[in-house]
Formats: C-alpha cells, structure tokens, sequence
C-alpha cells in the first residue's frame, strides 16, 4: 500500500478492513461480512479541536455537604438532575452474582451499593473549587476517600478532575470507577465517538467498531428478561446527550473512557426482578467511567479473567464538561 501521510489537523483516522464471499453461497451472498478488523491510525497527536464560546452563560454550584457537583446551569436553565457523584457499583447482572471472587457479594459486603459522599474540606469560586469527601456505606464505615477539582474554562467547559483512593481492607472488588448523575429526560438523543452499535464492554470490546454513532436512551437499554446493568460503551471519545432541538451537554476526556446513558435510574434497575418493575421518573441516567469491570460468563463457565478487573488502587481521572447550543 505504501507510507500514507496523514493530516495533522485530525487526532486519528480508522483503517477498516471487511472479509466477504467472493461467490455466493446458499443463504449467504458475496455482501455478507465473514470478518473484520480495524486499525487506529495516529495522526496530530496533539491536535485538539477549537472550542467556541458559548452565548449563554454558564453557573454552576458544589454541594457543600457532599463535594458534589450539584448545579450545572445553561442560560437559566438547570442541566443536571441529580448531583454528579462517584460511582463504584452497577446494578448487579446475571454473571456478577455468580462469581466465585469479587461480584455482586463482595461489591454489597463492602457497601459499594449504598455510598454516601461526606464533604471534610470544601472551597469554591466563581472559576472554579476543590472538595475532599470520604466515601460511607449504609453502616458509617469509610471504604475510601475521593478528592475533586473543579475548573471552569472561558470557553464555559468545566473540568472535573477526580482523585479515589480505596480502603483496601473494605473494598476487595470494584464494579466500576466513574462518575454518575441524572439529567431530565428530554437529553435523551445520544451521539458518540466510540465502540457500537450494541453494547460492548472491557472483555467484549472487539464485537464493536469504533465509529461515530447517533441512538438514544430507549434504545440503549436492552431489556433482559431480569432487569440489569446494560447499554455500556467502550473505547469512547466523545459524546453528545442533547434533546431533539439539539441542546444538551459534551463530555469528554483525554484518555479514552466508557459511558452508558439508561431511561432508568440505577436503583430500580437493580431492584426489578422482572421488567413491568421498571419505572420511568422523568430522568436518565447517566455513568461516566474511568473504567469498568467486564462481565465474563460466571453463570455458565469462568468469571471475569484478571485483565478485565477493575484494580482495588488509587484512580485519577477527568472528565470535560461543555453546553451545547443550536
């Protein structure tokens, strides 16, 4: 093929390749996809794309009590929900509570189902603020401590920058690392720059192209006959969560992370046992993940293999936040 050169205003390009029949057979005709592979191609590395400013103006508040985000404002208009929190669980599927290590078991012995976030140290200002919180379950016991950075650009993006440090002879196995919130349920048209269609995770990655893909929140929930954690996608860029007028919010980061966009909040996910259970209150939910635990195949063979766990250490991450205004 030869030395291609890339442009350098682009970050990377995809190389794919798609094996087909090169005659036709019964019931499968000379379109029909045998394989594939793709390749990320590096381009500007250190490209990064110009950002306008928004018109409007953009307010946002830190919980005192929790060092959450609680408030994020466009034009008056509040964004968010619910608070932007730390997230460790996920409504636990089928495999997770038949692991034999880690699981469903050890995420609810150490509490990771029930956390409640304690502000000890909290400071803000109008371009930015940092909070330092410990991580209580349900019974008062510390399993970790998280620190966030908060800084608000001119551009009107705000940048959260999380620190989660766990306390190791509580927490023996995480679900995830990230961040969780809700926003009203009119943002539920879904763009993206990752893994698709269907939902891929860390140990079924390679099911999905990278690509650039429109959904919405219906119809990234599959409905398993028991109701459970659904919808993820990995190897994400970029992704757009807007109504259908176009107005929402961007989140991105500069590593590549995954994200899920559900009609349901977590709680009723993981409380259903059958999928009439399930109950729409006006919100989606929305996870934001550092990493996540893939999902192996424990109801039927081994659990999760090693290299698909999430580690029990010190976690550093960010993520960027932005209006978007049609």
């Amino acid at each position: 093929m030869g030395r291609i050169k890339l442009p350098s205003n682009i970050r990377e390009a995809y190389l794919n390749l798609s094996w087909t029949p090169d005659t036709p057979q019964p019931f499968i005709g000379t379109d029909f996809e045998v394989a594939y592979d793709q390749f990320v191609l590096p381009a500007g590395k250190n490209f990064h794309a110009q950002v306008s400013k928004p018109e409007g103006e953009v307010k946002w508040d830190i919980d005192r009590q929790t060092g959450a985000l609680r408030s994020y404002m466009y034009n008056g208009k509040e964004m968010l929900a619910s608070p932007v929190v730390l997230s460790l669980y996920r409504p636990v599927t089928d495999n997770d509570n038949r692991e034999r290590t880690g699981g469903a078991r050890a995420w609810k012995k150490a509490g990771l189902d029930n956390l409640v976030q304690k502000a000890t140290f909290v400071e803000s200002s109008a371009k930015g603020g940092k909070a330092k919180v410990e991580l209580l379950n349900a019974e008062g016991r510390k399993v970790g401590t998280a620190d966030f950075l908060y800084t608000l650009r001119k551009n009107g993006t705000l940048e959260v920058k999380t620190t989660f440090v766990p306390d190791t002879a509580v927490i023996t196995s995480l679900a995830r690392v990230g961040l969780a919130f809700e926003m009203p349920d009119t943002y539920n048209q879904v763009s993206y720059l990752g893994r698709g269609e269907h939902e891929t995770y860390a140990d079924r990655n390679r099911s999905g192209r990278i690509g650039i893909y429109h959904t919405d929140a219906e119809r990234m929930f599959h409905y398993y006959v028991r109701p459970q954690a659904t919808g993820n996608r990995t190897d994400v860029r970029w992704v757009n969560l807007t109504d259908e007028a176009g107005n929402g919010l961007t989140f991105r980061s500069d590593k590549h992370f995954q994200f899920s966009v559900i009609p349901f909040t977590d709680m009723n996910v993981d409380k259903a046992t059958h999928i009439n259970e399930l109950k729409r209150t006006g919100v989606v939910t929305v996870h934001l993940d550092a990493e996540q635990s893939g999902v192996g195949t424990a109801t039927c063979g081994p659990g999760v293999l090693p290299q698909y766990l999430v580690p029990v250490q010190k976690h550093t991450f960010e993520f960027m936040i932005r209006p978007l205004a049609k």
